[in-house]
């Protein structure tokens, strides 16, 4: 468990750190590795492709209920057992806690300071291949959607390639 808390804080507080540099330190546009990454400060009051936009009390609600379920399944798992869905959640939940920060501030007094979910990442791969297919950039996105995304995509890979083998060899050394 004091793992999990660990890394919960160290992807929460990685990704507002980049949020407060951003908002403080950098002007919009800058590129960062040229024809790969650019920097580029955005307040997203939605969610990825301005679905849901200016609806943050609903998105408070939703990433509070998310980050219950995340917090009973990060309890839940084992570290020594099945460490990749492990991190995977872990690295969800700080991300989830990420956003979910951004969205309750800018729905009070201190919504000065965050106007909604600070994005600040472009990478220039993604925008490529979405203009092809949508003729439209890839959103601009942070640390805690990052985290979020990788988290679940290590925690799916678990469930379809070892989560099943894990099940059967601890059935078999309860047997």
């Amino acid at each position: 468990m004091w793992i999990t808390l660990l890394l919960v804080f160290i992807f929460y507080f990685l990704d507002q750190l980049t949020k407060y540099l951003a908002q403080v330190h950098t002007p919009n546009n800058i590129t960062a590795i040229p024809h790969f990454l650019t920097l580029d400060l955005h307040y997203n009051t939605g969610m990825a492709w301005s679905l849901f936009d200016d609806s943050t009390w609903l998105l408070v609600i939703i990433s509070v209920v998310a980050s219950v379920v995340l917090i009973y399944f990060c309890l839940k798992n084992d570290w020594k057992k099945a460490p990749l869905p492990a991190l995977g959640l872990t690295m969800a939940l700080g991300g989830c806690l990420g956003n979910l920060f951004d969205r309750a501030i800018s729905i009070t007094p201190l919504s000065q300071y965050r106007r909604g979910v600070v994005d600040m990442i472009s990478f220039e791969p993604l925008n490529w291949i979405s203009n092809l297919i949508s003729g439209n950039d890839f959103p601009t996105f942070n640390l805690a959607d990052t985290f979020l995304v990788i988290g679940l995509i290590l925690f799916a890979v678990d469930l379809i390639f070892f989560a099943e083998k894990r099940q059967k060899n601890n059935e078999e050394a309860t047997s």
